[in-house]
This record gives structure tokens, C-alpha cells and sequence, in this order.
């Protein structure tokens, strides 16, 4: 057989290449030499403080073109918790007019433009995205942005919208640490200018890749003279290559989080989590209202006795089920669209999202929610047989699975609702145009599926509170204009999207490019036969989403929360692809090569996560191994989770109202006070010193923020010596002896009526 040639027309001219180059380089020489005489003439003046409050001399001073908190993953030795950033300089607002400051951060922000407080963002009024409309004149502007992180989990956001376009960010060009002279803004716009040209010059081939390719691609297959001769050779190391490319992308996205497994010890959140987990009743703890799916908590229970380790057993979960939900959203795509190359661009797509990485190395409930979402799916698609409707064997099943979803993942009801339900309408519609008798398998799976979720929501309606429904007020559709209703969508509903695809959009309210193939890939399931069930399954779960959001049942666009509707979105992206590559010459050639791109930079430049730097666990380890029994021992309410999970003492749960997750944790110990985070403290301490009055009190401050002092003061007052015995980086441990008299008793403690106390803090 003769061996293709490859076409003349498509040989690159030398001549050509060689001036591309040469422009290209000659551009990039004056970039790097115009960007040297911009070079801190940019950006702002950053302090980084180790403390909340500015207090003293900051550890990182320097100059910074962005306000964000990304420079944290730099320099792992700076702290994550309890400190403070500031950004001051001048920001040259080029048209005057009006706009609107976004302003988000956990914990605190204030922004302030030319000496006015313009946008703060204090929790819990505020709880996510702060607002605020300014008008401003052309010009510079002094420009402050101060963030405050108080224990938890660190974000910060700001953005700034003019008037008819989308939020965007402070650019780096328009910032300057010091007053900047004309000069300086020109040379800072001509190095923005420039670095776009560059940028657009070293892309341009990129383009040229798709369609090279297809061209090529009949050339390329002709050389290979074995495989172009036997078809199905081909297909079938086509196939095995791809599926080999989805267990390369799953295995090197476990190996890209490994390093966040196994910390030194649980967050607080988590450690609500792991201390609910060790309650003696399991009643106890399943029946308390924390917001998870109560067969989550078995599971997690059954793990951590069955492996040693306290932390990675409480890991292996979630960890698990992010790393099956790359190749389970491969085969659903596949089964959805019959395109390999699809199946491999979506198994990359989730392993690639930010959000699922992240909470892949947590003790939290999303990453399960994810899988799951993309089971049900994978039985989506093979719902329908061709042209014969509902296969009654495969929906009994799925019915059944769906039943006892719930249970393990309380969001599940959003997508197993459609498919259960339009699977029946499906069904009675066949049967009403065939004329036959209805399927008893059918309507009894159906039935006991909506009988099943209607008790469901009986017995976890109750995981929330008031509290929990307030810190993702956000989240719930407004009801009192359309007006409102619009802006939600544009933002929440956006973000939702947004969220769904590996970090291509720029925020709330900003279509990113990968958005409207969402859309397409929507229309195009609806548009074909064989896919109709699927794409209306999907408009039936958005649609679900939008009505449990408006009657604040269930938040969307708050990011973490919305991580179990990821897969939706997936499905319809790829879907998308394949609708636009669809009126193409070579279709699969494109999708092939999409892919590849795909997979080689998820494979290049995964996706990594990190746990909290942690290692709070000595304190507990301390107290437990040299606590008497008839030691006082003094718990802050962070400090209460973190001894549960690691003391040796028996653990009780209950429900509260007092905070987001709803549980409350005591320790089964005589002689224990588990202290509030109120006011309340210190006649709390002075009671619980007086009433037992013990020899030796212990105090796990743990997370106290800003009580700890107030409690020390207290135990001083009453006679106690008090020392610190252990310290870690977000908690410490004290001791407190009562001073002996001078007659070689020991002092008792003073009686309420006669303590002097510290001041209470509001």
C-alpha cells in the first residue's frame, strides 16, 4: 500500500515561520524592557500583620498587583488564621461615573476610597457579598483595602462594575503604591497594552491547531498503513488509549491531593463532624440536626473504628468518592453522547474543579454528594430503552436506590425527583398511545420512591436552623420584584455555572467562555430523541434548584453547597461540545484533540489540595494523659470539639440553636465546664470554680477569640496560679494551682458577691 504524502499546501514556509518568530521575539524584547522600567510602579503597598487588628510590625511588606489572599499559597510559614492584610495606594479611574463596589471576605473587609469608609463586610450581617453604588471622577484615587480573618476558613473577593458591564477586578495597571505622575500611568497602560499584544502573538497558533489537524488527520492516518487497514484495530486501541487517559487523569489528581491527607489534626469544622462521630448513643448521633445525611455519619463511624488513624479514617470518604467521581462522570458522558474522546474531556473536567479538590481532603459531606448526583446520571441515560420506553427492571432499581439516597445524601432528592417522576410521566405516556395495561413494576418503584422521600423530608427537615438559614441568606431567591428575582439569577445562578468548570470564569455575574456551551449542550439533548429524558431531567433539576432556593429551603450559588450539581453541568458541556463540533468536516477529530489538550494540562498542572496547616491535638493529648479526676477542667466552645474528638472521654450529643450546624457536644466528665462563645464566661467560670472548687483547673483555650484573657483573669482573681503548659498555632493550654496561704493552706476560692471581674466584652 502507498504511503501518504503530506500535502504541499500544508508545509509551513520556512520564510514565514522565521519572521512569526522574529516579530514575535522582537515584541516580547520591548515587552520585558518596558516592563522593567514599570517594574513597582504598580501594585499596592501590602502589610501582612500575625494578629487581627494591625497590631504591631508586619511579617511580609511588599508591593502587590492584585488584592487577593492567592499569596498565602506561596510562603506556606505565613499564617492562615487570626491575622490581617492591608493594600493602600492609589487606584486611576480612567471615565468618571458610577459604580458598584463587590466586596466579599471570611471574615471581615473594609474598603475605603479616598478617606470614606465606602463598603464593609463584618459577619454575620453581611455573611457573603457586600455591595455599594459610588460615583467616582476620572482620576487617582487613594485607595485602602483592609482584611481582617478571624479563625476558619479564609476568602476574600473584590471586584469593582461599571455601569451596563460586569464585575471585574482592580487591574493591575490602574494601581500604584505611591501617587502616580502621568508618565506613570502612561508607561503602566502601555505595559497592559503590550503584554496583550504578546500574549495574542505566541496564542495565534494555537488557532491554527483544530484546523491543521483536521486536515492532516486523513495524511497521518494513511501513514500508519496496519491500522489504517484494519479498522476495528483502530477503534479498539482508540478506545483503550482513552480509557487509559481517564485512569492517568484519576490517578494523578489522587497524587496531586495526597499531600493534603492525614494533617497533624481536624479543623473545627470537621471536628463538629468527628466529635458527633464518637458519641456513645448512635442515635444520639444521627438524630441530632447536623446538616449532613445521617448514613454518612455511620459510615464515618464505621471507619473510624475499623482504621487506627483518627484523622485519615474521617478522610478516606470523601477522598475516595472525589477520585471515583472522575471516571463515573467519563462513563456517564460516554453513555450520554457515545464519544470517547467527550468522556475522557469530562473526566478531566472533574478533575480539575477547585471546589471538589478541595473538599476532597475534608471531613465534609460534598464530594459524596458529587458521586452520587453522577450515578444517578450514569442511570439516567440508560433510563430509556431505543425506541422501547422505561425499562421497568432498571427503573424498579434505580427507584430503590433513590428511595434510600436521601438518607445519604439529603441534595439527591434534586436530581432522583426528575428522574424517577418524568420516568413515570414517560411511561404513562407510552402506555396511553400503545394502548397497553400499566407496569405494576413501574408504578410500585414510583410509588414507594415518593412515598419514601415524603418521610425523608419529615425526618431531616429539621437538620437546619434559623442560624444556618441566615449565613446563606445569599442564597435564597428574592420573591418581592422581578427585578430582584433577575439579579439573582444573573449572579447566583451564574456563579452556580460558573463554578461547575475548572476555574474559567471570572466571578459572579461574568459569563465565562465555557457557559454558553452549557446552553447548547442543554438544547441539544432536548432537540434529539434518543438524549430528550436526560436534557429534560436537567431542566427539571435546575428547576428544582430555583423553587427549593425561592421558599428558602436550599441555598444555589453558594459555591460549596451547589458542589452536588456539578455533574449536571458537566453533562451538558460536553454535550455542548459535541453539538459544536457536530456541522464540522471531521467532528471526532476535533473532540479528539479538545481532549487531548484538556487532559495533558490536567496531567501537567493538576489540581492540588491542601489541608489546614494544623496540629492542635497535643493540647487534648496533655490535658488527658495528666488530668485527675477531680481536676477542674475548663473547655472554650471551639476547644469542646477538638477534646471530644481526641480525649479519652465518653461523648454526648444534642441539638442547639446557637450555632450554624446545630449540635452541641459534652463530654461525660465530672468536674467539666463547657463554656459559651458569650459574655456569659466569666460568671460561668466563677461559678463552676466556686461550686467544685478543685486543686487544679485546666483551660483548653482553643479558638477563643478574645476570651482567653477574660478567663485567665478570673481563675487569677480566685486564687489560681495560673501557667501555660502547652500552645499550638490556634489554641493553648493553661494550669491553674491554687495559691497556698501562709499558713500552708490552700486559698478558697472568693465568693460571687465579693469578685471583682473584668470587664465583659459585648
Amino acid at each position: 500500500m502507498p504511503t501518504a504524502e503530506w500535502p504541499a499546501r500544508l508545509r509551513p514556509n520556512r520564510w514565514w515561520v522565521a519572521g512569526y518568530l522574529a516579530a514575535a521575539g522582537a515584541l516580547t524584547v520591548v515587552l520585558l524592557v518596558v516592563g522593567a522600567r514599570s517594574s513597582g510602579r504598580t501594585g499596592l503597598n501590602r502589610g501582612v500583620f500575625p494578629n487581627v487588628g494591625f497590631a504591631g510590625a508586619p511579617i511580609l511588606a511588599d508591593v502587590s498587583t492584585e488584592v487577593t489572599l492567592d499569596f498565602l499559597d506561596d510562603d506556606p510559614a505565613l499564617p492562615r488564621r487570626f491575622f490581617s492584610t492591608r493594600w493602600q495606594g492609589y487606584w486611576h479611574v480612567a471615565e468618571p461615573g458610577p459604580i458598584t463596589l463587590h466586596g466579599a471576605g471570611d471574615d471581615r473587609l473594609d474598603v475605603w476610597l479616598d478617606g470614606e469608609l465606602v463598603l464593609r463586610r463584618t459577619p454575620p450581617a453581611d455573611m457573603h457579598t457586600a455591595t455599594r453604588d459610588v460615583t467616582l471622577a476620572a482620576g487617582v484615587h487613594e485607595i485602602l483595602v483592609e482584611y481582617q480573618q478571624h479563625g476558619g476558613g479564609s476568602a476574600l473577593r473584590l471586584e469593582w462594575q461599571p455601569r451596563g458591564g460586569g464585575p471585574r477586578v482592580l487591574a493591575a495597571h490602574q494601581l500604584f503604591p505611591y501617587r502616580p505622575r502621568p508618565e506613570d500611568i502612561l508607561l503602566a497602560r502601555q505595559v497592559a497594552w503590550l503584554e496583550w499584544v504578546v500574549t495574542a502573538v505566541w496564542a495565534a497558533p494555537l488557532l491554527l491547531v483544530v484546523p491543521l489537524a483536521a486536515r492532516v488527520w486523513p495524511a497521518v492516518r494513511a501513514r500508519i498503513e496496519v491500522i489504517a487497514s484494519h479498522g476495528t484495530r483502530w477503534r479498539t486501541g482508540l478506545r483503550a488509549a482513552l480509557a487509559l487517559a481517564v485512569v492517568a487523569v484519576a490517578g494523578r489528581a489522587a497524587v496531586a491531593r495526597v499531600p493534603g491527607w492525614n494533617p497533624g489534626s481536624l479543623w473545627y469544622d470537621d471536628l463538629v463532624y468527628a466529635a458527633n462521630i464518637r458519641s456513645g448513643e448512635v442515635w444520639d448521633m444521627i438524630a441530632v440536626p447536623l446538616h449532613v445525611g445521617p448514613g454518612l455519619l455511620l459510615i464515618w463511624r464505621g471507619l473510624y473504628a475499623l482504621f487506627p488513624d483518627p484523622e485519615w479514617s474521617l478522610q478516606l470518604l470523601p477522598f475516595a468518592s472525589a477520585i471515583a467521581a472522575v471516571p463515573v462522570m467519563a462513563i456517564a458522558v460516554r453513555r450520554l453522547t457515545g464519544d470517547e474522546a467527550l468522556a475522557v474531556l469530562a473526566a478531566a473536567v472533574a478533575a480539575l474543579n477547585p471546589l471538589l479538590v478541595r473538599y476532597s481532603v475534608f471531613v465534609h459531606q460534598f464530594p459524596v454528594e458529587f458521586l452520587i448526583t453522577a450515578l444517578f446520571l450514569l442511570a439516567a441515560v440508560g433510563l430509556r430503552r431505543g425506541g422501547k420506553g422505561i425499562d421497568p427492571a432498571r427503573f424498579r432499581r434505580v427507584a430503590l436506590l433513590a428511595s434510600a439516597a436521601p438518607f445519604f445524601s439529603i441534595p439527591s432528592v434534586f436530581v432522583t425527583f426528575p428522574i424517577v417522576n418524568l420516568g413515570l410521566a414517560s411511561a404513562v405516556r407510552d402506555w396511553s398511545r400503545n394502548g397497553r395495561r400499566p407496569d405494576p413494576a413501574i408504578c410500585l418503584g414510583a410509588a414507594v420512591y415518593n412515598g419514601t422521600v415524603l418521610c425523608a423530608y419529615l425526618l431531616l427537615r429539621q437538620r437546619s436552623n434559623a442560624y444556618l438559614r441566615d449565613y446563606w441568606s445569599d442564597g435564597f431567591m428574592p420573591l418581592e420584584s422581578t427585578a430582584a428575582m433577575l439579579s439573582f439569577l444573573a449572579n447566583n445562578g451564574l456563579l452556580l455555572l460558573d463554578a461547575s468548570l475548572p476555574a474559567w470564569g471570572s466571578g459572579p455575574g461574568t459569563v465565562s467562555w465555557a457557559i454558553p456551551f452549557v446552553g447548547l449542550g442543554l438544547g441539544w439533548l432536548l432537540a434529539r430523541r434518543e438524549t430528550r429524558f436526560f436534557g429534560l431531567v436537567a431542566v427539571a433539576f435546575f428547576t428544582a434548584r430555583l423553587v427549593a432556593s425561592a421558599l428558602s429551603l436550599y441555598p444555589l450559588g453558594g459555591s460549596r453547597v451547589d458542589i452536588f450539581a456539578f455533574p449536571v453541568t458537566i453533562c451538558l458541556f460536553a454535550a455542548g461540545i459535541q453539538a459544536a463540533t457536530a456541522a464540522f468536516p471531521r467532528p471526532a477529530a476535533i473532540r479528539l484533540a479538545t481532549a487531548a489538550v484538556v487532559v495533558a494540562f490536567t496531567l501537567i498542572r493538576p489540581v492540588g489540595a491542601a489541608y489546614l496547616d494544623t496540629d492542635d491535638d497535643p493540647l487534648v493529648t496533655h490535658v488527658a494523659s495528666e488530668a485527675r479526676p477531680d481536676d477542674g477542667l475548663i473547655l472554650s466552645q471551639a476547644g469542646i470539639y477538638l477534646t471530644a474528638f481526641y480525649g479519652k472521654w465518653p461523648v454526648e450529643t444534642r441539638a442547639t440553636d446557637d450555632a450554624s450546624h446545630g449540635t452541641a457536644v459534652t463530654l461525660v466528665r465530672d468536674r467539666t465546664l463547657h463554656l459559651p462563645m458569650s459574655s456569659a464566661q466569666e460568671r460561668l467560670v466563677t461559678r463552676f470554680l466556686n461550686g467544685s472548687s478543685p486543686d487544679r483547673a485546666w483551660y483548653v483555650a482553643f479558638r477563643t477569640r478574645g476570651w482567653e484573657d477574660d478567663v485567665i483573669a478570673v481563675m487569677t482573681n480566685l486564687g489560681y496560679v495560673v501557667s501555660k503548659v502547652r500552645e499550638t498555632g490556634t489554641g493553648r493550654l493553661y494550669l491553674g494551682l491554687r495559691a497556698p496561704q501562709q499558713d500552708g493552706s490552700l486559698a478558697a476560692p472568693t465568693d460571687d458577691s465579693t469578685l471583682r471581674l473584668p470587664e465583659s466584652r459585648d
